[in-house]
């Protein structure tokens, strides 16, 4: 019975690397298109005609390319999950693991930065503010588990706002200059924040201080 057991397992093991290569070669060839064209309702036509199978991408992304858009956006977390495996945080204090956290992040992020920006001036339409304010809570969600957080009250909701509002003004940063910037913004809003006493002043700053055109994510 455990023999049984074991075999099932391991083919399911087998079938869950298999779909995530076929579902992570779609993205690869998606990043290519989106990269000059941007995102349309027209991406997974486009993929057909790159010898996608018209099978594949509708058993991934059963419900059109706004799957395909968010797969894109949950894989940034995937990778970064990968990457952060690799370094032991443990004894760094949590404004350092954070930092680096956000910095890996953008390094993702810089490996198909116009593909990001591409995605991320997508992500402003008002079409798709469901999808963006998902995304943002998923991926300051996943760099505070990375870091080790385990609080469960008023914290754990405070702590994902101040971290949404340095991320998407570093992001700002990001999309218009060059990495080193995003490092010396990243300091710069971890300071000012650890310099604010009370949890209401320090969201009021980050509010106050998010770029005009991200600050719907913040709302």
């Amino acid at each position: 019975m455990l023999l049984v057991l074991k075999k099932k397992l391991q083919l399911i093991g087998k079938m869950n690397k298999t779909e995530n290569k076929k579902k992570e070669d779609i993205l690869k060839k998606a990043k290519s298109i989106v990269s000059i064209e941007g995102w349309s309702s027209e991406i997974l036509l486009k993929l057909q005609k790159q010898n996608i199978k018209k099978n594949d991408l509708f058993f991934f992304f059963p419900d059109g390319y706004k799957d395909l858009l968010e797969y894109a956006l949950q894989n940034i977390n995937e990778k970064l999950e990968f990457k952060l495996k690799k370094i032991n945080l443990i004894n760094f204090p949590l404004n350092k693991r954070i930092k680096k956290i956000l910095l890996l992040r953008f390094d993702i992020l810089n490996e198909d930065k116009e593909f990001y920006k591409k995605t991320f001036n997508h992500l402003l339409l008002p079409t798709n503010n469901k999808i963006s304010k998902k995304s943002l809570y998923n991926s300051v969600n996943t760099m505070w588990y990375l870091a080790g957080d385990n609080s469960t009250d008023f914290n754990f909701y405070t702590k994902r706002l101040i971290l949404s509002g340095i991320y998407t003004n570093a992001l700002f940063v990001f999309f218009s200059k060059e990495m080193k910037y995003v490092e010396e913004n990243i300091d710069e809003n971890l300071k000012r924040i650890s310099k604010i006493p009370k949890i209401k002043e320090r969201i009021s700053f980050i509010k106050n201080n998010a770029p005009k055109f991200l600050k719907g994510f913040l709302a």
